[in-house]
């Protein structure tokens, strides 16, 4: 129950919206036939399809049910995503796992793609359809390698704390700011203490 409290208490609040523009619903209309723009609901929903194939994994040829809801964007700039029939909660359930190990948020499918100080580099110029969809579709292909090979095909950020603590040892110039942000550090001594503490924790 902890894990789960820790999990869900980071999500960022919600409170922009995106309206599509005209060539991005024709984009949809070209490349992802699946979907469809809901211009009174202001969201995106159906099929989303992908056969990809990452470095020396195996090619995964698969499809899943999403929603993108464009009236509920983060303070980043990116609109919620959610996979709608409980296909990433299944798997979870059947493996025995939580599903915050799967990368979704809650039980209604929400998806977790990416950890915030990371938004910048996905997405240097902000908000783009084409940019949303690839990482969706990579972030599904993920758990469907997972599904079906019962190992990951990529070595993935941990979740809350052990995310940002991951993000600082991978590089603390760039991340340092971020991460004494989001424990509240005020000090640099406190800020030793509280890495020295997680290293300890997660034995890394």
């Amino acid at each position: 129950m902890k894990a789960k409290q820790e999990y869900l208490r980071h999500q960022v609040h919600h409170m922009q919206i995106i309206k599509l523009t005209t060539s991005e619903i024709d984009y949809l209309k070209s490349e992802h036939k699946s979907l469809t723009y809901n211009r009174i609901k202001n969201i995106i929903e159906g099929t989303l399809s992908f056969n990809l194939k990452f470095s020396d994994e195996k090619a995964i040829e698969d499809k899943y049910q999403v929603e993108i809801e464009l009236n509920e964007v983060s303070d980043l700039g990116l609109p919620i995503v959610r996979e709608t029939d409980g296909r990433i909660l299944k798997i979870a359930q059947e493996k025995g796992l939580f599903f915050g190990d799967l990368h979704i948020n809650n039980a209604e499918g929400e998806l977790c793609i990416i950890l915030p100080p990371k938004v910048k580099e996905k997405y240097p110029n902000g908000f783009e359809l084409n940019t949303l969809i690839e990482h969706i579709q990579e972030h599904l292909y993920w758990v469907s390698y997972f599904e079906k090979y019962n190992k990951k095909p990529w070595k993935e950020y941990g979740h809350g704390e052990l995310g940002y603590l991951e993000l600082y040892i991978e590089n603390k110039k760039l991340y340092a700011s971020d991460v004494k942000k989001y424990f509240g550090c005020k000090s640099r001594p406190e800020f030793r203490r509280k890495i020295k503490e997680l290293r300890e924790k997660y034995k890394i």
